[in-house]
């Protein structure tokens, strides 16, 4: 019995120093304003509306163009798109470098491109885009805030579930972001557009993007 009291004795007198807590694998996420964007937007929502009235495709959840903007030929969307690659390219430098300082040069290209419209009571659920490096998305059109929800992008999260949380496991950001503003993302994360209850329509446009060694 001494023994053991001896050793609580020396446990209690053991230093302790404060933890570390690192909260790690960060998902990164650009959000930025497009400058003169009330400039171009009219120009945007009036040329979307006439494509998808014309070529678009009607789903139940929003109606949607054909996955061919870079091909419209109209200099206000080849400015924008063109800003888009440069501000992504912006985006992967700085992250990019910070994980590989012998980053190569490269290229930001666009694989597809398409405009998506929604109405009251539109909504699309969660989704991915494939064989995507980065997702862009610029925000149109809106009568308020255009939300969009990021999905927790970690594998297994909800195998156990005990009823305590600490590290937010299987939640979702909802962000409310502005016409005029653009977002870039991981094209691996989740991302899911809420019931849109707003008067009026939600316009944004999409790039799905990827790398060009040069």
């Amino acid at each position: 019995m001494t023994a053991i009291h001896q050793h609580d004795d020396l446990a209690d007198t053991i230093p302790t120093s404060p933890a570390v807590i690192a909260q790690t694998f960060a998902t990164p996420v650009a959000r930025i304003a497009r400058p003169y964007a009330e400039i171009i937007n009219g120009q945007l929502a009036e040329l979307v509306l006439a494509k998808a009235d014309t070529t678009g495709n009607q789903y139940t959840y929003k109606t949607e163009t054909l996955s061919d903007l870079m091909q419209w030929d109209n200099p206000t969307v080849e400015a924008l798109s063109a800003w888009v690659l440069q501000i992504a390219k912006q985006f992967v430098q700085t992250l990019g470098r910070q994980q590989r300082p012998d980053l190569p040069d490269f290229e930001v290209v666009v694989g597809s491109s398409w405009a998506s419209i929604y109405r009251t009571g539109d909504q699309h659920e969660a989704h991915f885009h494939p064989n995507t490096a980065l997702t862009a998305i610029y925000y149109v059109q809106a009568p308020d805030a255009c939300e969009l929800d990021l999905i927790d992008p970690r594998a297994h999260v909800d195998y156990y579930d005990p009823g305590i949380t600490i590290a937010g496991e299987g939640s979702r950001v909802r962000l409310r972001c502005r016409p005029g503003e653009l977002l870039l993302f991981p094209g691996w994360v989740k991302h899911a557009v809420p019931e849109f209850t707003g008067d009026g329509l939600r316009i944004s446009i999409s790039w799905n993007l990827g790398y060009k060694i040069t």
